[in-house]
C-alpha cells in the first residue's frame, strides 16, 4: 500500500466525497445525499482513508462507548482495493481508544465474511434479527 495513504479519525469526509465512494457499490450506490449528510453527522466515530484530499476508504462506527459498537459501511475504492487499507480501516476503528472498553462488536456483511473472520469475528446466524422499513416516500 502506498505511503502517500493517511487515515484519520478527525477528518469528517464531505459527504459529497462519501457518495462518490458509495457509487461504486451495488449495496451503497441508491443512497441520497442528504441521507449521508444525516449518517455522517450522527455517526459517533468515522474513519477516513485519504490519497491527497481524495477520499479512498471509510468506516464508520456507532456505540455507547461501554458495551457494544456497531462497524457501518467498510469501503475501499476498487484501485486501492487488495492492499491492506480495509483491514487498517477496521482496526482503527477496533483499537481506537474511545473504544477500548467496549466488549462486543457487530457488523453486517452479506459478502465479506471470511475478510471480517480474518479480523476476528464470527458469525452468529441464531442471533440476528432485522427490521426492514420501506422509507420511499418518506
Amino acid at each position: 500500500m502506498s505511503d502517500a495513504l493517511r487515515l484519520s479519525t478527525r477528518r469528517v469526509p464531505a459527504a459529497q466525497q462519501l457518495a462518490r465512494l458509495y457509487s461504486g457499490v451495488a449495496w451503497a450506490r441508491d443512497r441520497r445525499l442528504a441521507d449521508i449528510r444525516k449518517a455522517l453527522q450522527h455517526s459517533d466515530l468515522v474513519v477516513g482513508a485519504w490519497a491527497g484530499r481524495e477520499l479512498v476508504g471509510f468506516a464508520r462506527a456507532s456505540t455507547d462507548f461501554t458495551f457494544r459498537a456497531v462497524l457501518w459501511d467498510v469501503i475501499v475504492d476498487p484501485p486501492y482495493a487488495g492492499q491492506g487499507l480495509g483491514t487498517r480501516l477496521v482496526r482503527s476503528l477496533l483499537e481506537h481508544p474511545r473504544l477500548r472498553t467496549v466488549d462486543q462488536f457487530w457488523l453486517y456483511t452479506s459478502d465479506k465474511q471470511g475478510f471480517y473472520e480474518r479480523l476476528g469475528f464470527r458469525a452468529y446466524p441464531d442471533n440476528t434479527l432485522r427490521l426492514l422499513r420501506d422509507r420511499k416516500g418518506a
